[in-house]
């Protein structure tokens, strides 16, 4: 219970401050762009690059992210089949299996994580955060391109390429990879090190980044709102809040036998609700935007209950 009221109540605490804000006249959409924009190209890189350079790659373990996306993708597949099955085209059902895996780990897991666990369990998250991307919302596009086509096979490999070019662009993943390369180079130059001064300024803004990004994802559902054909959003939240997390956990438990850690921030952000990079692919490409709206919105809602329940059933305790 203690850690229910140490990490669920400030997390999904600040994300209300976030809709209040959303819903004055304190932020307007144009605020919250600029909001967005410093949290995602300034905050949140100074975090994961400072989280990243205290850590060696022997110390990693990369049998997370055969689990975490092992998963993902078995539940994926047979999502766009039963997407199939409800009449759906290809990019709605791309949108309904996004929807159903593709967490928000950075908005919302990062705070949490932190909260929970402070640096130690950010490691396992940021591995997990800097493929995410790169795996499921390149699958996504890539979809959405042969959907947008008409079912055209030509130049698939020129489309996965674009796709995946354009999620190494978000700068989230070039700064957890340039943070893992500054901890190696500075582990083989001896006296090199990053400068009290810079690191200062890094941790300054480290440390605005989670209620930030908080803040950020409230005002963004206040800005967003919830949509019309709710229901099948209300199936991929099913999915997304209690399916995963369950296989994720099974798998980390009993087939890869992950470090206790690892293991529960895996299944915490496989718990987390769907990210708002969902809602932002099917605007990309102009389909399935009411069922990823709802998805977010509905998923965000659902998991105070839900990730409390996994607190519970993990046996986190706060710190």
């Amino acid at each position: 219970m203690n850690a229910i009221l140490d990490i669920i109540v400030p997390v999904f605490g600040t994300v209300a401050v976030g809709w209040v804000i959303g819903r004055s006249k304190l932020l307007s959409p144009e605020g919250l762009r600029g909001l967005t924009n410093v949290t995602f190209y300034a905050l949140f890189p100074a975090l994961l690059f400072r989280s990243m350079s205290k850590v060696r790659v022997e110390a990693l373990s990369f049998d997370i992210l055969v689990v975490f996306f092992g998963t993902a993708l078995l539940l994926y597949f047979p999502l766009m089949m039963l997407g199939r099955v409800l009449g759906m085209r290809l990019g709605d059902r791309t949108v309904f299996a996004l929807s159903s895996t593709f967490s928000n780990g950075v908005g919302i897991g990062i705070p949490f994580v932190s909260y929970a666990f402070g640096e130690a369990g950010l490691v396992p998250l940021l591995m997990i955060i800097s493929v995410n991307s790169l795996v499921l919302l390149t699958l996504s596009s890539f979809l959405m391109e042969i959907d947008q086509q008409g079912g055209a096979r030509t130049g698939l490999l020129r489309k996965l390429g674009g796709a995946a070019l354009m999620m190494l662009k978000h700068p989230v993943i070039p700064s957890i990879f340039a943070g893992l390369a500054w901890s190696e180079t500075t582990a083989f130059v001896p006296g090199l090190g990053t400068p009290v001064v810079i690191d200062r300024v890094l941790q300054a803004l480290a440390t605005a980044a989670p209620p930030c990004g908080l803040i950020m994802a409230g005002a963004s559902l206040a800005h967003v709102g919830l949509k019309e054909h709710w229901q099948r959003a209300a199936i991929t939240s099913v999915f997304k809040l209690a399916v995963l997390p369950l296989i994720v956990w099974v798998a980390g438990r009993y087939l890869f036998t992950l470090d206790a850690l690892w293991l529960t921030v895996a299944t915490i952000n496989a718990a987390m609700p769907a990210g708002a990079n969902v809602y932002l692919v099917a605007q990309l490409y102009r389909t399935g935007v009411g069922l990823a709206t709802n998805a977010v919105v509905i998923s965000t809602g659902a998991s105070i209950f839900t990730l409390s329940a996994v607190l519970l059933l993990l046996g986190v305790q706060s710190r």
